[in-house]
């Protein structure tokens, strides 16, 4: 993966030339103030006026006597919000523009990992507030504004400057089973996997071949010849037959999750010899995922396995289309971990081994003291 395809997958760099398959969305760059407050890793506080003001109306006084709290004074400091106004109101005219309603995303990333800490538990926002909440307590956006080219083989000899853009799409309620990922290897569609593989979806079965055959017209009669990269992936949303709509780019590489897909296999070249369709007979046995060819199709899949010369599907029999046929392949949400405190995430992970050692250490202290008490003669 180099840096030029990092970049080619930039939402600005692309969104213009497909819009028009695409969800209508407003792009405002960020101003040098937005994003050191994004980059700064204290306390979460609001930009001031982000968040509309609290109204309510005082209920008639009890009659019983009640407490005086005017001796009582609050103690600590109080942490102001940073002054963004002019940003903050163009986040609200824009919102304004596109329904009252909006996804919110950076220039590759949306804030996904952080739905947890909305009001409603998702990404839907109807204020500035509720889209610098998302995007001040999501890795997803620190990533973005870090390290975007973190995994690039030449990242070492990248121009790190990056224009840095706040992306607002038209809301739009998007049901997770017409969801899907696609894959470009070399300018040709090899794979396509249910995006959401925290469920099983029946509706995906009973419909896979058209669902297939849209998804794959769709990509000749708009991106095949217009998007410039080799190799990308890109996202669809599938909600009836004829109709598909692009949702984003990402970069071909390890950065963009597989999904039901490996990334060792799809780096596999044709010139090697081996064939999307061997590797994939062991993926699906092992996660009982459901091979979207006709009984054909596999019989040509399992000829190949016995074949010494092991070469590829041919072209009309591309993309492998992966989804979950039952619940036994389904797989943990990826951002629900998110949600935990970091200690946990720490402990669960092994990411800190210091905390596990602590963490020992004090089971082991709590069992011999349990011992002691036992072991303790009453007088």
């Amino acid at each position: 993966m180099k840096v030029q395809d990092v970049m080619g997958c930039s939402f600005p760099a692309w969104y213009d030339k497909f819009k028009k398959c695409s969800i209508k969305s407003l792009v405002m760059p960020l101003t040098p103030e937005v994003l050191t407050y994004l980059q700064d890793d204290g306390t979460l506080v609001l930009p001031e006026g982000s968040q509309p003001e609290m109204t309510y109306e005082r209920g008639p006084m009890p009659e019983e006597p009640t407490q005086d709290w005017d001796h009582c004074e609050t103690s600590g400091s109080v942490v102001e919000g940073p002054k963004l106004e002019d940003f903050t109101n163009k986040i609200r005219d824009a919102i304004a523009k596109l329904g009252g309603s909006v996804f919110p995303k950076l220039n590759w990333s949306a804030p996904k990992d952080a739905s947890w800490i909305a009001f409603n538990n998702s990404l839907r926002c109807s204020t500035p507030g509720d889209v610098f909440l998302l995007l001040k307590s999501s890795s997803f956006v620190t990533h973005d504004l870090t390290g975007p080219f973190k995994d690039c083989d030449d990242s070492s000899e990248a121009d790190s400057h990056v224009d840095y853009c706040l992306v607002l799409r038209k809301w739009m309620d998007i049901n997770p089973a017409y969801e899907f990922r696609c894959f470009v290897r070399d300018k040709e569609l090899v794979g396509i996997s249910q995006r959401d593989v925290s469920q099983s979806y029946s509706c995906i079965g009973g419909d896979h071949n058209n669902i297939r055959s849209d998804i794959i017209s769709f990509w000749r009669e708009n991106i095949e010849n217009r998007f410039p990269l080799q190799s990308y992936v890109f996202d669809v949303y599938r909600p009836a037959k004829d109709r598909v709509l692009l949702l984003d780019f990402n970069p071909f590489g390890e950065t963009t999750d597989g999904l039901l897909f490996s990334w060792s296999e799809m780096c596999q070249s044709e010139d090697e010899g081996q064939g999307l369709s061997r590797i994939i007979e062991d993926e699906i046995s092992e996660m009982r995922i459901e091979d979207t060819e006709d009984s054909n199709m596999l019989h040509y899949n399992e000829r190949n396995l016995t074949d010494s010369n092991r070469q590829t599907p041919p072209r009309d029999a591309l993309p492998e289309f992966r989804f979950i046929s039952d619940a036994t392949g389904v797989q943990p949400s990826p951002y629900m971990h998110y949600g935990l405190p970091v200690d946990i995430r720490d402990l669960s992970t092994g990411q800190d081994p210091h905390k596990l050692i602590d963490f020992l250490q004090m089971k082991i202290q709590n069992e011999v003291d349990e011992s002691s008490e036992d072991e303790e003669v009453p007088s």
